[in-house]
């Protein structure tokens, strides 16, 4: 069965997102009984952010590798099965108040547990544990190697970013600790995968078209970025102001430089995409207008009104990949400033677009014009839930639809407290093939919930969690939509 082939829905939920003890979400049993959730409900597709190990923020989109793992995702209770963990210390570990309301306090107290776990690993793993590990280890060392020898030095430094490191001696053990972590993310991923599989559910997974600048794949690839000739970055990554952003958005991430990027024979976008694919079943590729074009902005500018574009390697670039990715397991984020380049570049890959109600919906002029190749959603983890959309439409004109929250109620004939439901059975009813819809607007959730504010830094970002498994009213009124719109395979 192909990606495209027949109707199909799923949601939007990043793991950190699913409920449980902690936290944070991971992916063990509460992970499972998400899929058999989605599975009832008809659901065939599970999309989720960025799983790379995150930063101080808890963002996804700023990581140290783009091919690791981020370890606070690590179950502790599947490590508990495996007898790699006692029971008492995951019992102590929940027990903390400060574990339950601090993401710093946390990340660090979850890491030391695995810091232990890994340094008893091969004396508490049985032989076939250590076969998968050692397994692991081989095949992916093609990038392990490098990042592991990156979070080392960063631990003998201090932490330090890696352009102020002056010490470069380190032990064997701390590699080890490192592999030890990233193949238990890796081994809990693939069981989880696997389950989704078995469910003919496919994950939907996230490319960011950069990486972090303090990351291992600057570090080891300095190169393949416009840094100068002492590391630093001669320009960073934004996009130009807009109506949302009036001063255009400074990401502060290298940008690429593509003419060795093409000399390499795009080695390193090609490992990438090898790896993204083996964890997930169809990528979506963030700020696709990337690959054609991008922003760069002066490394001593404080806003993104100076920056300019220049010229990407896409065309090139997607030729080098053409036998990994196609338009059944690819999907371009073309919002935002497009051009007839970038819907090129785009429709001479057949990739799927995106489109979202929030950004598209007018009652004179909706949706059902779309072209089915799009994939269609109420909206992205960037935007406002769909209830605090509604509620933000008479207090600002913050997008070019010129209705009110009581022309949409009209339109839909509708109150306020279904809503939600009205516009995911809209959604769902269109003629894409594919429509994904983010978990808060299942739930009906305000602005409170939302789950990221662009272009700042905010202690809300990245943090909302469901509290609770789906209860059954919830599962039966999606399923009920499911079947309507004729999306349940």
């Amino acid at each position: 069965m192909k990606f495209k082939d027949i109707r199909k829905s799923g949601v939007l939920l990043h793991p950190t997102s699913l409920p449980g003890e902690e936290l944070y979400g991971d992916i063990g049993p509460n992970a499972f009984r998400f899929i058999d959730d989605l599975s009832y409900m008809g659901q065939s597709l599970w999309q989720i952010l960025p799983i790379g190990p995150v930063d101080q923020y808890n963002s996804p989109y700023s990581s140290t590798s783009t091919f690791a793992g981020n370890e606070l995702l690590i179950s502790l209770d599947l490590l508990v099965e495996d007898n790699l963990l006692n029971q008492k210390y995951l019992n102590k570990f929940r027990s903390l108040d400060k574990v339950k309301t601090s993401f710093i306090y946390f990340s660090n107290y979850k890491r030391s547990l695995l810091k232990q776990i890994a340094s008893e690993f091969h004396s508490n793993a049985n032989d076939n544990i250590k076969d998968r590990f050692n397994t692991f280890c081989k095949n992916e060392s093609y990038w392990l190697d490098d990042y592991v020898q990156f979070c080392v030095l960063k631990d003998c430094n201090s932490h330090k970013q890696w352009f102020d490191w002056t010490t470069f001696d380190y032990r064997s053990a701390d590699v080890t600790f490192y592999k030890v972590i990233q193949f238990l993310f890796d081994d809990q991923w693939k069981k989880l995968k696997t389950y989704c599989k078995s469910k003919n559910i496919k994950i939907v997974g996230d490319m960011p078209i950069y990486v972090g600048y303090d990351s291992a794949d600057v570090y080891h690839n300095k190169e393949l970025f416009q840094l100068n000739d002492s590391g630093l970055m001669k320009f960073k990554a934004g996009c130009p102001p807009c109506n949302y952003q009036e001063k255009g958005q400074v990401w502060g991430n290298p940008v690429y430089d593509w003419i060795n990027h093409e000399q390499s024979n795009f080695k390193w976008w090609r490992q990438r995409f090898r790896r993204l694919l083996d964890m997930v079943d169809v990528i979506r590729l963030d700020h696709f207008i990337g690959y054609q074009r991008y922003y760069r902005i002066p490394i001593d500018e404080s806003t993104a009104e100076n920056g300019h574009w220049d010229d990407s390697k896409g065309d090139e670039l997607f030729d080098s990949l053409a036998p990994m990715i196609n338009k059944n397991n690819t999907i371009a984020e073309d919002l935002g400033d497009i051009n007839p380049e970038v819907i090129k570049l785009r429709d001479k890959y057949r990739f799927p677009g995106m489109e979202v109600f929030q950004f598209n919906f007018n009652p004179s002029l909706s949706l059902e014009n779309s072209t089915n190749h799009s994939v269609v959603y109420t909206g992205t983890h960037d935007n406002d839930t769909i209830i605090g959309w509604l509620n933000s439409l008479d207090q600002k004109n913050i997008n070019s639809n010129k209705f009110s929250k009581t022309d949409l109620l009209n339109y839909f004939n509708c109150n306020e407290d279904i809503i939600n439901w009205k516009i995911i059975n809209y959604v769902m009813s269109l003629n894409n093939y594919i429509c994904i819809i983010p978990m808060q607007d299942i739930l009906s959730l305000d602005s409170t919930c939302r789950f990221n504010t662009p272009g700042i830094l905010s202690e809300n970002n990245w943090k909302w969690k469901m509290e609770e498994h789906l209860n059954s009213t919830v599962k039966n009124k999606l399923m009920e939509l499911t079947i309507k719109n004729n999306r349940k395979i």
